[in-house]
Parts: C-alpha cells; structure tokens; sequence
C-alpha cells in the first residue's frame, strides 16, 4: 500500500483552514501539522472544529512533510521568500498567492531564482486558487482547445459579495464611505488581487503575445450612499475581464464568451463558490503537483487537474 503523502498547512485563515480540513478527508494525504504565528500553541483540532481527535498544536517551525499549502500572502516576491524555505526543506508546495499565478509575469528575478531552487533539491512549485487559478484564465484557457480561431474572450464574474466571508467583503470596501473607499483603492488596499494576472496567463496560454493590460478600479455604491463593493476590469489585446464583486450584486454567475470557429458561451449559475472551491483546488492538485518535473510550474504546465477521492 502506498504511503499517504505528508502534508503540512502554512497559514491558517479561512482558506487554510477549509484546505487543511479538507486534507483530512482524503486517504492519499496526511496532515502532519499547521503553522500559523498568530496561533502557536493552539489546538489544531479546535482551530479546525474537526469532530474527531487531532493531536498536535500549532507551531512556528515547520514540521517534516512531503507537501506544504501555503497561505499566507497575495504578493509573490513575499510569498517566492517563504516558499524558499519550503523548497530548501525539500518539501513541494501548492500556494494561494494570487501573484503566483504567472510568477514571472510579477517579479521575473525571484520567479527564475524559485525554478532554480525547486530544481537543486528536486521539488515543484505551483500557485493556484479558482480566480485566479480557474474560473478566469484555466477554463477559458481549456475551453479554446475545441476553436479553430479565437478571435476574442470576454470573461464576466459576478459575485454576491455578501454571501462570502467577511475578509472577502472587507477587501472590497463594502461598507465604507465613497472618501475611504477613493483613499484606500488609490493604496492598492481595495481591490480583487489577480485580475490582471489572470489576463497575462491565459494571453500567454494560447500564444497571444505583446500584450499590454490595463485595469479599472471602482465602486459599486449601495442603495445607503455607502459602498457595496467593486467593478473591476482589465483589458489586453482581445481578452477583456470584467469582475463584479460587492453586496447584493444580483445574477451571480461566471460567464465566458469566446469569439471564434466555433464561438463559445459558457454560464456557470451562481458562479463558482471561491470558499469551497480554492481549498479544493489547492488539494486537487497536489497530486498533480508531486508527479511534475522539478521546478516552479502553473497550471498549464501541470496533468489536467481533476478532484482527488
């Protein structure tokens, strides 16, 4: 029989969390610990509220393990830092950073200096999540394999922010004055982190160079005078992305449009449910993630992903 794979949580917000919890149901991992500085000492089981026992505490030292889920940052020079100890350690790791999407895209230097790391001590790095990581440039990116042309992709999602956890509400500003609201975007503090990325990745995926990106920013103000949430869009070339994300948005769903031979339509209702889905995806790809060649990888460069029982 073969042995579970070691895994070790980096990070223990609501993401970590759901992904550890979810590590525990499956019989092909194990988690072995979680380390979190803002909970050493606690209980792991009671950070979990897992019904069965769980021995073990947080810590601040990461323990022995064959796979580490990180997260902890969406910025990936901070991230490509921590992920180096992990590597260095001789551990693969999976991240939630939004950033890691297309490393290179966000800081080339520390995205070549990780490949070379992964590659020393034979290990594979991947970043992932579901937007980005999926419902923006993975599937769209998949859907373009039946089209003999693509002339242009329109990507719409549309999220209820208040149906979401309260970290996700406050990084779209919901509830804030249109003054705070103005102040705090113009600091890169309000804002889905990975639009952008998300553009870069799937121009990249289907060959479309030299393309250059721009994004909006702004409010979606509710029915109080207060802010709801965020219109966000970013362009480049034919790729436009549009994401609404604030309190009471009404049709949530994920749309892709892909103009083309054939052209495409895409609808999931609803949408994609990001807290659900993330730590799957995280989880899911592990396997994925063991069985690559070394180095620092993205979704394209990885077996199709597919859920894990």
């Amino acid at each position: 029989m073969t042995q579970p794979l070691r895994v070790v949580q980096i990070g223990l917000g609501a993401i970590g969390r759901a992904a550890a919890r979810l590590v525990l149901e499956k019989p092909h991992l194990q988690l072995v610990g979680a380390v979190d500085p803002q909970l050493v000492g606690e209980h792991l089981a009671d950070i979990l509220q897992v019904p069965h026992k769980l021995d073990g505490l947080v810590t601040h030292k990461v323990p022995a393990a064959d796979v580490a889920i990180h997260c902890t940052t969406s910025n990936f020079t901070t991230a490509a830092r921590q992920i180096s100890e992990l590597v260095r350690a001789g551990m693969h790791c999976v991240t939630s950073c939004e950033e890691a999407l297309l490393p290179a895209f966000r800081d080339a230097a520390a995205a070549a200096e990780l490949d070379k790391l992964c590659k020393v001590h034979k290990v594979a790095v991947l970043g992932t999540g579901v937007n980005p990581g999926f419902v923006m440039d993975t599937l769209p990116a998949v859907l373009t394999s039946v089209c003999q042309h693509v002339h242009s992709i329109h990507i719409t999602r549309v999220v209820d922010a208040g149906s979401r956890r309260p970290a996700l509400q406050k990084k779209v500003g919901a509830g804030l004055a249109p003054a705070e609201f103005d102040k705090l975007m113009h600091e890169g503090k309000i804002r889905h982190v990975g639009l952008t990325d998300s553009l870069m990745f799937l121009a990249d995926a289907i060959g479309w160079d030299d393309v250059d990106v721009s994004e909006t920013v702004g409010p979606v103000m509710g029915k109080d005078g207060k802010v709801a949430g965020v219109r966000q869009v970013a362009r480049g070339g034919n790729i436009t992305l549009e994401l609404e994300m604030y309190v009471g948005a009404p049709n949530p769903r994920d749309e892709i449009h892909i103009e083309g031979v054939p052209p495409l339509h895409l609808v999931i209702p609803g949408g994609t449910a990001g807290d659900l889905a993330t730590p799957a995806m995280l989880v899911n790809m592990i396997p994925r993630l063991v069985e690559a060649p070394p180095g620092l990888h993205t979704m394209r460069t990885l077996a199709l992903p597919h859920i894990e029982t």
